[in-house]
């Protein structure tokens, strides 16, 4: 509570010293000075386009990638009693997809008679 009293009598100090400042200052300086601040504010560039297209980018985005997720196919897994039926049907569409020791293809080459053995 103290400091908020200290904070309050700071700023009724500088607010005086300016006040003085002010007072002392002489209406040709003061003139200057409004005249030096309009050209500063008028030989600022103009920002061109409007500033909400960069406000409303991200919302387009974030609209964007919902539709690309809801508009892409679903991939359902299979129930846990059809797990065997899914491996056995990838299996019968391409048997490279199985593990090396469920590869018919294993065994084929196994049972070979030209497998050299050493």
């Amino acid at each position: 509570m103290n400091r908020e009293h200290d904070d309050h009598d700071f700023d009724n100090r500088l607010r005086a010293l300016h006040a003085t400042a002010l007072g002392a200052t002489s209406p040709q300086t003061l003139a200057r000075l409004r005249l030096a601040r309009q050209h500063a504010s008028a030989a600022a560039p103009a920002r061109h386009g409007p500033r909400w297209l960069l406000a409303a980018l991200p919302a387009v985005l974030a609209v964007a990638f919902g539709l690309h997720l809801s508009l892409r196919p679903a991939v359902v897994p299979p129930a846990p009693g059809n797990l065997q039926a899914a491996v056995a049907a990838d299996a019968f569409e391409d048997p490279d997809a199985l593990p090396l020791e469920e590869n018919p293809d294993l065994y084929v080459w196994l049972g070979s008679t030209s497998l050299a053995m050493e």
